[in-house]
């Protein structure tokens, strides 16, 4: 494709869209609009939130409010239009490349890991079905790109998130930590399931 060529959404592109424009705007407006629910546990500290961990909190969650609702919002263009553009297949790429390299950096361990990636995070698959069917179509350096953020995810996965971030590289060490932490007991049955424990 050119810079100013639309693509015509195939039937695949619209079904990746809508999957797009259903996960991403709904987490997005979620995140966007969740802003006076009680502080999380793990930002409290002496019976108190602690105004920097609250503010680390908050922007880390706002920062992904907003690239959920940017994914959203270019899936939703693409659905209005009934066409994209080069640079919005590009957008999607790299916005699903960009996901991909922190899920790649925090990979679970054991089971837990396989089912957070497959079963709960459907960037796993959208990236699989866009490169299968588009990676043709867009710019040679934009899927040079994608590839080194995936690869960077591995690459900090393999060399600090399993020797330094997350050791001893284990379940029991990610349960104990969010218990730890404050995570609530029906979030830790959720974990022990996905665990298969």
């Amino acid at each position: 494709m050119n810079a100013t060529e639309l693509l015509e959404l195939t039937m695949t592109l619209k079904i990746v869209l809508w999957i797009e424009f259903i996960v991403y705007m709904g987490i997005g407006l979620y995140e966007i609009f969740d802003s006076f629910a009680d502080a999380k546990p793990w930002v409290k500290m002496n019976g108190k939130s602690n105004s920097y961990l609250f503010m680390k909190e908050t922007v880390s969650y706002k920062m992904h409010a907003s690239v959920c609702f940017l994914l959203g919002f270019i899936a939703l263009n693409g659905i209005l239009e009934g066409a994209v553009t080069r640079f919005e297949l590009e957008l999607i790429f790299v916005g699903l490349a960009l996901v991909m390299m922190l899920l790649w950096m925090t990979i679970l361990p054991g089971r837990l890991g396989f089912n957070v990636l497959f079963l709960t995070k459907p960037e796993t698959t959208l990236q699989i079905v866009m490169l299968i069917f588009f990676w043709d179509l867009i710019r040679p350096e934009i899927l040079g790109l994608c590839a080194f953020l995936n690869l960077w995810g591995f690459i900090v996965y393999f060399s600090h998130t399993r020797k330094k971030a997350l050791f001893p590289y284990k379940y029991e060490t990610i349960r104990n930590d969010a218990k730890d932490a404050g995570v609530d007991g029906k979030t830790l049955e959720i974990l022990d399931k996905l665990a298969g424990k």
